[in-house]
């Protein structure tokens, strides 16, 4: 599968970054600029987005990985007349009722 990045996301990071985009968004500032109430606001909207992101991520691996094991990816690395037998020998089980 590829697109996954195997190492563990910096979260805090990612939170500030978009916690400074947004401040600047919206009241055109830095995020250390505004006062507490609106950095709290803007930190949490920006752990929001962060975590959207991510569950977007994980839902992205889990549909490759339904994907790939509906239509059984693992024989794509067997010639291709081992896996017309294979398909072959699904569809006469299938119509057999097996």
């Amino acid at each position: 599968m590829s697109g996954v990045n195997g190492r563990k996301p910096d979260l805090k990071d990612m939170v500030a970054t978009k916690a400074e985009e947004l401040a600047e968004q919206r009241y055109g500032r830095e995020f250390n600029d505004l006062p507490p109430s609106l950095q709290m606001r803007v930190w949490m909207d920006a752990e929001q987005e962060a975590h959207n992101y991510f569950a977007c991520q994980a839902d992205a691996i889990y549909d490759q990985m339904k994907e790939d094991a509906l239509f059984n990816r693992e024989n794509d690395h067997k010639p291709k007349e081992e896996r017309e037998a294979f398909w072959a020998d699904l569809e006469m089980d299938r119509r057999l009722g097996k």
